[in-house]
């Protein structure tokens, strides 16, 4: 039996860090791995995933969940998994196949709205790590939103520099006087 686990919150709490060392360990372990990331993410360029810590790795472009069956590995490593369209059930059927997942995801939009199928993800999920970040305003240690500093012309933006991670107070302080930082 394979399982599911997931690593959620906000922007720059390390969730792609951690899919990283998790791959490391696995790689170690003489396990067959692949990384995913959805091509809607092209941040840095198409073809791979990267930390805030400046590490790279080489990743394969996909739009949807389903897409993953078309893969052999042991363990499947998806970033970004926010942005996947698709059936949630791909994921928990290959799992219950014996496949491993990790996966690293925005568990809120900026709205603080469940964001794509992460809320499915975690529900099904052996295991949910759910990360904080520091926060841009008060410098608290306990960031668990994603702050979106602009102005939204389209429904999704995706960038690093348009949003912020920020703590519950500041949030709503933000919102409450529709404020930029």
């Amino acid at each position: 039996m394979g399982d599911i686990n997931v690593y959620t919150g906000p922007m720059k709490c390390g969730k792609s860090q951690k899919i990283f060392n998790e791959m490391d360990r696995q790689i170690i372990a003489g396990k067959k791995v692949l990384l995913f990331k959805p091509s809607i993410d092209d941040r840095a360029g198409k073809d791979f995933v990267y930390s805030r810590t400046g590490r790279k790795i080489d990743a394969i472009n996909i739009d949807s969940i389903d897409e993953l069956k078309n893969f052999q590995a042991d363990d499947y490593f998806i970033d970004e998994f926010q942005f996947l369209k698709g059936n949630i059930d791909t994921i928990e059927e290959m799992a219950t196949e014996g496949k491993k997942f990790y996966i690293a995801g925005l568990n809120l939009t900026s709205e603080k709205k469940v964001f794509g199928k992460m809320g499915e993800l975690m529900c099904i999920a052996d295991k949910v790590e759910k990360m904080t970040s520091i926060c841009e305003v008060c410098k608290s240690e306990n960031a668990i939103f994603s702050y979106f500093k602009g102005e939204k012309n389209q429904e999704i933006v995706i960038g690093d520099k348009e949003y912020v991670p920020v703590c519950r107070k500041c949030y709503e302080e933000l919102v409450s006087k529709n404020r930029s930082i």
